[in-house]
């Protein structure tokens, strides 16, 4: 009991390490974080992000308290968490070029807060212009989020800010503000911390609107993040149309499972799945 509890205070009193391999300067980028959400909506954007755009990958970010565990790629081993970037390709206001953060594990509770905090003491040092935390949410699955969704529509985007002039720039670009609810887990905290220091983030949070509410990986809500993207950097002409391609096969592959159950016995164990997300 008490080597866990010196353990546990170990874990959150290390300090997190952002790691970059170069010295180019990030002032005036805007930081793109993403991390996994109901439907991996985040994540779709984000590698969709790296390729299309041919990011280049920068950095990594380590602490003793994340998933022990490493992503492999075309027969590489990466980083779980992970620091993208590439030439100037924004024209925002706050924004010279695009760094993008994206992990592929969930963050343990603990560490939720000494990742917030460094991410936006690390912006702030690197004289980045602003940050952008993509979200997403559920209906049907707890995702610590409490949205004022009463639209009746299931393809809902709200915006919430840090600073008047990061809520501003969310309504310049027509993001409808998050009125009333509550942010939780690393966005809102994010927020929380970005407030206190004055530094200017936004976050957009996706309604899943694809057949398995977020279960599984939801393409077709990722596409309309990207359309949003495509107004809040204008410079970034991100095509959504694979995207969608993908979700309209998902959705096919779901239907065609859920009409065959019954009707159909099992096929052989150990076919592939062709999906590019999983």
């Amino acid at each position: 009991m008490v080597m866990s509890v010196l353990w546990a205070w170990l874990i959150m009193s290390s300090d997190v390490s952002i790691d970059l391999s170069d010295d180019s300067s990030r002032s005036g980028a805007l930081v793109i974080v993403c991390f996994p959400g109901p439907g991996f909506v985040a994540n779709i954007v984000a590698h969709h992000m790296v390729e299309s755009l041919d990011l280049e990958m920068v950095g990594s970010v380590r602490h003793p308290g994340l998933p022990q565990a490493c992503i492999v790629k075309n027969g590489l081993s990466i980083p779980t968490v992970r620091i993208y970037s590439g030439d100037p390709v924004c024209n925002h206001e706050s924004c010279d070029s695009v760094l993008v953060v994206v992990s592929e594990v969930q963050i343990p509770t603990d560490l939720i807060l000494p990742l917030s905090e460094e991410f936006v003491e690390w912006s702030i040092s690197e004289k980045a212009g602003a940050m952008l935390v993509l979200d997403s949410y559920s209906k049907t699955i707890e995702s610590g989020h409490t949205i004022d969704d009463d639209d009746y529509s299931n393809e809902t985007v709200k915006g919430a800010a840090s600073t008047e002039r990061a809520l501003t720039s969310l309504s310049n670009l027509g993001i409808d503000r998050m009125e009333q609810g509550a942010i939780g887990g690393l966005t809102g905290v994010i927020l929380n911390e970005a407030s206190r220091r004055g530094f200017d983030a936004m976050a957009l949070l996706a309604e899943c609107s694809g057949p398995m509410q977020g279960m599984g990986p939801d393409a077709r809500t990722a596409a309309r993040v990207l359309g949003r993207l495509d107004e809040l950097l204008p410079a970034i002409k991100l095509d959504s149309e694979p995207l969608l391609e993908e979700a309209r096969r998902i959705e096919g592959q779901i239907n065609e499972m859920m009409s065959g159950s019954v009707n159909q016995p099992p096929g052989p164990a150990g076919g592939g799945n062709t999906s590019m997300f999983g």
